[in-house]
């Protein structure tokens, strides 16, 4: 049963195109032809610029790393281990000027170091991603991760695309999605957030629930506990609603912040400022 699925993208005709699928016991399968325009979608979908550092995880020949190189200005490397596709790959690179910004290694995608990434390529079967799960949550939040074909099991996509179908032929699926998930700050736990208001304090302790970037929270004042409205994280950013109960009639507040760690802080929809600190929890 295959266990890993490893792409290879297509640098130019004399290289061809396509994926090369494996097992743990290095049995490989006939290549899939993948085109370039599945790449560039891939990298537009994940927002590639010259500030990110990419690695793709069974980079096959190299065109991901090469392309996001060539095209967005990005820097990063591809794991493969395929010894004669990864010299292919850092070949390709020299000749399209980007071997500074594009290298290739031989080596197995599960003991590569992915704590450089600000953004994350993959093309492996679904139980692969659930194995790469855990490590993937503990990236710097606002990490984007595209997997061509396969999801991440319970934790929703922030975003999919639809691609054009593909000739997959040891595969029965046609047609193709990308999917992007963007890794969430760790905000579960206990928060006290004090508003600094000239003249006025305003404090709160808030109980926030998470599950991957999907939170919710309840919200303890002086005048009770009620529940967050409209919680929201994507990355490090974070955005939630308080009703006002001292307003007639009764308003959301609105929190716009970002998460450092164990501390956030932002604005308020009235311009009031706002920091948190995580008393519990993390």
């Amino acid at each position: 049963m295959l266990s890993r699925l490893l792409v290879a993208f297509a640098l130019c005709a004399l290289l061809g195109s396509g994926a090369r699928a494996q097992d743990a016991q290095a049995e490989e399968v006939p290549y899939i032809r993948t085109p370039q325009s599945v790449v560039d979608k891939m990298l537009d979908l994940a927002g590639v610029g010259p500030d990110d550092y990419l690695i793709d995880l069974g980079s096959g020949d190299g065109r991901i790393v090469i392309t996001a190189a060539l095209k967005h200005g990005a820097r990063g490397f591809g794991v493969e281990i395929d010894p004669t596709l990864v010299q292919a790959s850092n070949e390709a690179a020299r000749k399209a000027g980007v071997a500074e910004r594009a290298q290739f290694f031989d080596r197995d995608l599960f003991e590569t170091d992915i704590s450089k990434a600000t953004v994350l390529t993959m093309y492996l079967l679904p139980a692969v991603n659930l194995q790469l799960r855990p490590r993937i949550l503990q990236l710097k939040p606002g990490t984007r991760v595209v997997s061509h074909d396969w999801d991440m099991g319970e934790w929703r996509p922030d975003a999919k695309v639809m691609l054009e179908g593909l000739n997959k032929p040891v595969m029965p699926v046609q047609a193709s999605t990308a999917y992007l998930w963007i890794v969430p700050a760790r905000v579960a736990g206990t928060w006290r957030l004090q508003l600094e208001d000239p003249g006025k304090k305003d404090a709160m302790t808030i109980e926030f629930t998470q599950r991957f970037q999907e939170i919710t929270g309840v919200v303890q004042r002086e005048r009770g506990r009620t529940l967050l409205q409209s919680a929201h994280l994507r990355g490090a950013e974070i955005r939630f609603a308080v009703i006002d109960e001292t307003r007639r009639p009764s308003v959301p507040e609105q929190f716009f912040g970002r998460v450092f760690g164990d501390t956030m802080e932002g604005s308020t929809g009235t311009g009031r400022h706002w920091r948190a600190q995580r008393q519990s929890g993390n």
